[in-house]
């Protein structure tokens, strides 16, 4: 066996307003590999640690740091973990929010506007089905991406590409909204619930928690309680159903971070952790304090790297380090 990669560059429309969203879409798929006996040796191997964790029906989204201040999804940290971590799902999206690389549209006050973009692509997720922005992929363009699909086996070989809309995309059933700094913020923004089919965790890389009020302006306080709300749920809901389908949310944070104390996170991380073991023991009153907590750690895990600042700089493989213990078991 062998893993296969197709990656598609496009545009894709703002649900907003239309806006052109640059995105890298990227399909990974198993293949059986049989070599020629003179080479039988030699590529043995091919692949096949990394084929033993393949997910067909898993995705990540990548949501990179602020637009003004040079984020995009070509960020060192994205893409380290995409090369990684995108190897072992299905389908990963690292695509540019308003006003970052070469999307349209300026960066929001209040990150309103970029909410909309990321429910864009989860829309098209949902619908599995990858919808092009008309006006950089008139139908010619959009025929040749398909044309290329169909060639490379990423798509069925009997479909008629003329008669489809937009690019077809594998049914995802787990999805993992994985935002660095300013992404962070807008990823937690989104409600599990809004998105039930889809299964989302969340994975917030050095939250901005010290300057959300500067990215957000007045909407401090709703971006907090948002976390605060989806992690009580996922809690409660552990309390009563179980593990199934509750949603997760991991923070990695370096205890150097340049935005936010260590001492701060950790009284900010304490308090949602008070609120999950609170909304556990409520769903199920019954159930014993060492139940309450156990369904809260399900809902709610952090990861401190000591010594990493804000910018990650040759600490990349921590954070992946730090995802990949926490995502993978959790679906095996």
């Amino acid at each position: 066996m062998l893993i296969d990669t197709f990656e598609l560059a496009v545009f894709v429309p703002s649900r907003l307003d239309g806006r052109a969203l640059e995105a890298v879409v990227t399909f990974t798929v198993a293949r059986l590999y049989e070599p020629a006996e003179t080479d039988a040796n030699a590529n043995a191997d091919t692949d096949a640690d990394d084929q033993q964790h393949v997910d067909p029906q898993r995705a990540i989204v990548f949501l990179h740091p602020y637009a003004p201040l040079g984020g995009c999804f070509r960020n060192k940290v994205i893409a380290d973990i995409d090369s990684y971590l995108g190897r072992r799902v299905a389908l990963t999206v690292a695509f540019n929010l308003r006003g970052a690389g070469r999307s349209e549209g300026r960066t929001s006050w209040t990150g309103v506007a970029e909410q909309e973009d990321l429910r864009s692509i989860l829309d098209m997720l949902s619908r599995r089905k990858l919808v092009l922005h008309p006006d950089r992929h008139p139908p010619a363009s959009r025929r040749s991406l398909l044309l290329q699909m169909q060639a490379r086996g990423f798509l069925d070989a009997a479909a008629d590409v003329d008669a489809l809309d937009g690019v077809p995309l594998p049914p995802v059933t787990s999805t993992l909204l994985c935002g660095y700094s300013y992404g962070a913020m807008i990823s937690a923004a989104i409600a599990p619930a809004e998105y039930s089919l889809l299964a989302i965790d969340y994975a917030h890389i050095s939250y901005p928690y010290g300057v959300v009020w500067a990215l957000a302006l007045h909407k401090r306080s709703w971006y907090l309680q948002r976390i605060a709300d989806s992690v009580a749920a996922a809690a409660a809901r552990v309390a009563v159903a179980g593990t199934e389908h509750a949603s997760r949310t991991l923070f990695v944070t370096g205890t150097s971070d340049s935005y936010t104390s260590i001492a701060t996170y950790d009284r900010w991380w304490d308090q949602l952790q008070t609120r999950a073991v609170q909304a556990a023991a409520d769903a199920r009153p019954l159930a014993s304090e060492q139940d309450a907590l156990e369904a809260a750690a399900h809902a709610l895990a952090v990861v401190r790297v000591p010594n990493a600042d804000h910018g990650w700089i040759r600490r990349e493989a921590d954070i992946v380090d730090a995802i990949e213990a926490w995502w993978w078991p959790s679906h095996t």
